[in-house]
């Protein structure tokens, strides 16, 4: 209110004349001069270094002179630094023109103050002016919560952000007497009495007293506040992160005594090592959990909690009890794919942060193998019932599949990686999660084969499978490499290899860790992608899964005891001979000179030439419970202004090297919430995604004509897009004419 309050008495003065005099003869009240900057008066200021009569006469005949030839016809406000009885020249403006006399600053506002609110003003001068100072844009009920002590004049939280962000630069651009109350604010927070202190100081001391707080949980709930607001602030985060990393934790901090929502990573480090260590003390593992819980729930500083906090509540707290009611293979499948997949996904995770540190994962490690050894039990118990249903699935459903169907064929694509994947689309598309059981041996040649044609032979090229299964369902296939999937890309039905995860396993091992999210990602795009394409329809299928073998010690490996002609894998062996060992499932199986294929009864692998960590081959829930996932569009979508491309037969022969696409929206919006769409336009050459024009927005009943190049191609794909959620609204496919651009003459 004091701005409205001093423009308004300013105004008043120059409604008489058009000359006002501001007296300030102690200099408090230049503050308010800034307040005058947006209106349409000239401000004229007196020296307040001249002290001499001799020069402030002079002065004042000069600035008279200029009010009135230059400024005869301007508003002026005369901000004189003396007081009225030492004026010379400006004396008659005071006098018969019109004077705001600020030489007693506090009592102006007390008046103001009292007249406004009918409240005593009990504050003393001095901080009654760093109030004025403070009050600048604030309205009359800040005021009266001030003069009541309802509320602090100063937030302190509102300022400490941008004060420890740059701590010198800040206080040197505040006015004296408000530094001097933050100054005195921060002393309060860190119990000191107040001192001189460097900025820099003060500051590291305030961030000092925050993070020791958050070690020892005793941080204030002001800096608490401040510390929330922080770490969520793009604007100042990295200096948060700067002296987060210049601060040394003490020997003696407890990690267990720690606020849930602290900040140092080191010592969540130190919280699991004596997890680990002592996991098998169940009364420690259970009181520990407990806090881990409630650290992994917190949603404040989410990018301070690590990711593996939920990993390790997944493994530690899982109850396998409801396996003992599995005793068929169906409901074994059923309790792997709602429960225990989850499990496979958390520790292969920790495989990815703790394979290199042996004192946290080996007893991570040993806790999981001990569920996974419960699941085996009932897993190899029913082997008898296990019916794989895997072989020529891509016939069966290509053959009954409408055009607008995507068949994403992945090579190793663990069920609990699909899973992954679906919960990620889960709110951009309806999900049908199907699972599929592998034959055996699991392996890429031989299940790929059996996925493709309806014979089952092993074919080794893929180029060779993907003819058979053409000429098996009748039907154009478009097959692609699922990484080359663009707007532009055709096909009424799609069969998409994505062969990364396997590849990349095989070669790297359990090196590929650290690759798994990258191409759970892919997954997730294109899915969408093909989604917002129009597919009606998206599958997601693979050939087998895979076991991680964590920590592996050589006596961990299962000696290949067979007599005659074998060939080993980690995960089976193939033989020339019948074999008596009743820890091996016998397949018969031809596959050149060998005539059986044996599968250990366990996840370990078999003594063998290569690498070890990432492999397949095997009959474990991990590599034979496949995903045989459908996305459609989900039916929730929003709906969105109808724009097409409406000048199709026109492009359907084009002369010439340039043509117009016409875009024409609905002539009404289908809700209140649809009254406009961006869009884009994006040019295709084949697969080349050669132009994408900029965004537009559109409104009902507009019209627009885009000019284009065919940029030396004959024949261009034209997609229109949303802008914001890449859907695809509208494709034409423009071709250019092989008639000669007569130029109007024919």
């Amino acid at each position: 209110m004091i701005d409205q309050w001093f423009k308004q008495d300013i105004e008043h003065q120059l409604s008489h004349s058009n000359r006002a005099v501001m007296l300030d003869p102690v200099g408090q009240c230049g503050f308010l001069l800034e307040l005058l900057t947006d209106m349409p008066y000239t401000v004229i200021k007196t020296n307040p270094e001249l002290t001499e009569q001799w020069q402030t006469v002079k002065e004042e005949l000069f600035i008279r002179h200029k009010a009135e030839t230059e400024l005869k016809d301007t508003p002026v406000v005369f901000y004189v630094t003396r007081e009225k009885g030492k004026l010379s020249f400006l004396f008659d403006y005071c006098a018969t023109h019109g004077c705001l006399d600020l030489s007693k600053p506090t009592e102006w506002l007390r008046q103001k103050l009292f007249a406004n609110t009918g409240l005593q003003i009990q504050m003393d001068s001095p901080l009654l002016l760093t109030a004025a100072k403070l009050g600048i844009g604030k309205d009359i009920a800040w005021w009266k919560k001030i003069l009541q002590n309802l509320e602090e004049m100063l937030r302190i939280e509102d300022e400490l952000l941008p004060f420890i962000d740059s701590p010198a630069a800040y206080l040197n651009d505040m006015d004296p007497d408000i530094r001097r109350l933050f100054e005195e604010k921060l002393f309060e927070i860190l119990g000191q009495p107040f001192m001189a202190k460097p900025p820099e100081t003060l500051a590291q001391e305030v961030v000092n007293r925050l993070l020791d707080g958050l070690l020892y949980n005793d941080v204030p709930e002001m800096l608490l506040k401040v510390y929330y607001r922080w770490a969520d602030s793009d604007r100042y985060r990295p200096s948060l992160l700067h002296y987060i990393s210049m601060y040394k934790i003490s020997n003696s901090a407890n990690p267990w005594a720690a606020h849930p929502d602290h900040c140092f990573d080191a010592l969540d480090k130190i919280a699991l090592r004596q997890l680990t260590a002592n996991l098998c003390d169940k009364q420690f593992r259970i009181e520990k959990l407990s806090k881990i819980a409630a650290r992994a729930s917190r949603n404040k500083v989410v990018s301070f909690v690590p990711t593996w906090w939920q990993d390790i509540i997944t493994v530690l707290e899982f109850d396998n009890n409801p396996l003992s009611s599995c005793n068929d293979i169906a409901k074994t499948v059923d309790y792997y794919t709602g429960e225990f997949s989850k499990v496979d996904r958390a520790i292969r995770h920790l495989y990815e942060a703790f394979l290199q540190d042996e004192e946290i994962i080996r007893p991570l490690q040993e806790y999981y193998e001990t569920l996974n050894h419960t699941l085996l039990e009932h897993w190899f118990s029913n082997i008898g019932n296990y019916i794989p249903n895997q072989k020529s699935y891509l016939t069966s459903v290509l053959k009954k599949a409408k055009p607008g169907t995507a068949i994403i064929v992945g090579d190793g694509i663990r069920y609990e990686i699909a899973d992954a994947v679906a919960a990620a689309l889960g709110k951009k598309a309806s999900i049908d999660k199907q699972a599929m059981l592998a034959e055996l041996p699991s392996e890429t040649e031989h299940n790929m084969s059996v996925l493709y044609n309806t014979k089952g032979e092993i074919v080794s090229l893929q180029k060779t499978r993907e003819k058979l299964l053409s000429d098996e369902t009748g039907k154009e296939l478009a097959f692609i490499n699922l990484e080359e999937l663009n707007q532009g890309t055709k096909g009424d039905f799609l069969v998409l290899t994505y062969k990364d995860i396997d590849s990349t396993g095989e070669k790297l091992q359990q090196g590929a860790l650290k690759l798994f999210a990258e191409f759970e990602q892919v997954l997730i795009d294109k899915i969408l992608l093909l989604i917002n394409m129009g597919f009606s329809e998206v599958r997601l299928v693979t050939d087998h899964g895979f076991v991680l073998t964590g920590l592996l010690d050589e006596s961990d490996k299962i000696d290949p005891a067979v007599i005659g002609k074998k060939e080993v894998h980690e995960r089976y062996i193939r033989c020339e001979n019948k074999q008596s060992n009743p820890d091996l499932i016998e397949l018969k199986q031809k596959y050149g000179e060998f005539n059986y294929v044996y599968i250990a009864k366990s996840h370990r692998p078999f003594k063998s030439k290569g690498v070890y960590g990432f492999s397949h081959g095997g009959f474990t829930p991990q590599e034979v419970i496949l995903p045989a996932f459908i996305f459609r569009k989900s039916k929730t979508a929003r709906t969105a202004l109808e724009i097409a491309i409406v000048n199709k037969s026109t492009l359907e022969s084009v002369t010439g090297e340039n043509f117009s696409i016409k875009l024409q929206a609905s002539a009404t919006a289908p809700d209140l919430f649809s009254t406009s769409r961006k869009i884009c336009l994006s040019l295709f050459a084949g697969s080349s995604n050669y132009f994408t024009s900029n965004v537009m927005t559109m409104e009902p009943g507009n019209i627009n004509a885009l000019e284009f190049s065919f940029s030396g191609n004959t024949s261009v794909k034209a997609v229109l897009l949303d802008a914001e959620t890449q859907e695809q609204i509208d494709t034409v496919t423009i071709e250019k004419s092989n008639l000669r651009d007569t130029g109007g003459l024919l």
